[in-house]
């Protein structure tokens, strides 16, 4: 039953029913044409009478001699009969001519809807956890190929993002876990100590506050990534230099305390993004540096454009990282994440090559501007 209901036998009846009408109009034309031949005056009865003809086998045979009425019984008989004969043989193949066009238009529209059965068939099959199956149509680039394209396109992007949530939730389980168990710890451990001085208490005490400040910092980083995803945001014009000039007179001090020097690459480039949550992902690039930083050594942050993309970039000195950043665990970094992709953009890491890793936030600059470069822009804008 459900098949009667299908687009399926739809198409394929509505295939059926423009074939099966004009092969019926075409056969019907047929039997008006002979209708109107058979119709037509016969010669004059004693011109047939009596005469001889020749038949196909050669013989002779002679029409016998006959009244003009009998002459017109015989042409209705014959008219009758071949019209007849036309009829019975055009309802025998209007109706094979009927299911022959149905079962074509079946065999038919289940090659041209195929794709779709396999588009249906994968979107069944795909759970949250796993949308690693793409559909991979070959054929003529048609409808049918740009759909299953654009489906798999789709299918990488909630990858992507599914991937992306579910890092997240593990770096943010991950950071917060560890000022909260600092936080226990010491509680515990002077309120379970009768012998607790007041400098226990004044140590506990800042240990907590401290704690509880990057605890502060972290949540105050999941909100502007929220508001981010949630386009709360409010996006506007501006130019990358002017937030990395910025940065650079704000984070200088921070960078000095820890024995660091910071070094400062830009150039002017404009681009449409949310000012603070671009101000969030440099501190949390230079933050993640100054931890990997030897003392002495340089971070570098610069900013500029490559093809259509923007970039913003924060090079250190340190051991460097692995190839695959996204096994990187860390919350600071999956804020940086989010806010590229919420700007249309990617991070990407690069050998630095005075040692380290540079770090690369792209922004595109334009509305499809093919993927990011494979090499440092750090690199090319120093040299």
């Amino acid at each position: 039953m459900n098949s009667l209901r299908s687009v399926r036998f739809r198409i394929s009846v509505q295939y059926s029913a423009i074939v099966f009408g004009l092969g019926g109009a075409l056969i019907g034309l047929i039997y008006l044409a002979v209708l109107s031949q058979l119709s037509v005056s016969p010669a004059p009865a004693d011109s047939i009478s009596g005469r001889t003809i020749v038949l196909d086998t050669g013989e002779l045979v002679t029409i016998p001699e006959m009244s003009e009425l009998e002459i017109r019984a015989v042409e209705t008989m014959f008219r009758d009969t071949v019209l007849s004969e036309v009829g019975r043989y055009s309802v025998i193949a209007l109706v094979a001519l009927f299911f022959l066009s149905l079962a074509v238009g079946w065999i038919m529209s289940g090659r041209v809807l195929r794709p779709i059965d396999e588009i249906t068939r994968l979107a069944s099959r795909i759970q949250a956890f796993d949308l690693s199956g793409r559909i991979a149509l070959t054929g003529p680039d048609d409808e049918l190929k740009r759909l299953a394209d654009t489906f798999d396109r789709m299918l990488d992007r909630l990858d992507r993002a599914f991937s992306s949530q579910r890092r997240f939730l593990a770096d943010t389980s991950h950071d917060l876990r560890t000022p909260l168990t600092v936080i226990r710890s010491n509680v515990e451990l002077v309120t379970e100590d009768p012998g607790a001085t007041v400098d226990d208490w004044r140590r506990a005490g800042e240990i907590i506050q401290r704690n509880a400040e990057k605890m502060s910092r972290m949540i105050d980083d999941l909100l502007a990534a929220a508001r981010l995803q949630a386009g709360k945001a409010q996006a506007v014009t501006l130019d990358l230099e002017d937030l990395v000039l910025a940065k650079a007179d704000e984070y200088g001090p921070v960078a000095e305390d820890a024995g660091l020097r910071l070094a400062v690459v830009s150039e002017s480039v404009t681009v449409e993004g949310v000012e603070m949550s671009l101000d969030r992902a440099m501190t949390n690039l230079l933050d993640n540096a100054r931890k990997v930083a030897p003392a002495g050594s340089t971070i570098t942050l610069a900013c500029g454009r490559t093809g259509n993309w923007a970039w913003l970039a924060v090079a250190d000195q340190g051991p460097g990282l692995s190839d695959d950043i996204s096994q990187i665990i860390g919350l600071g970094l999956s804020i940086v994440f989010g806010i590229a992709e919420g700007h249309g953009g990617t991070v990407g890491s690069f050998p630095n090559p005075g040692g380290g890793t540079v770090m690369v936030v792209w922004i595109p600059l334009v509305e499809h501007p093919g993927s990011p470069p494979r090499t440092s822009p750090l690199e090319a804008s120093v040299s």
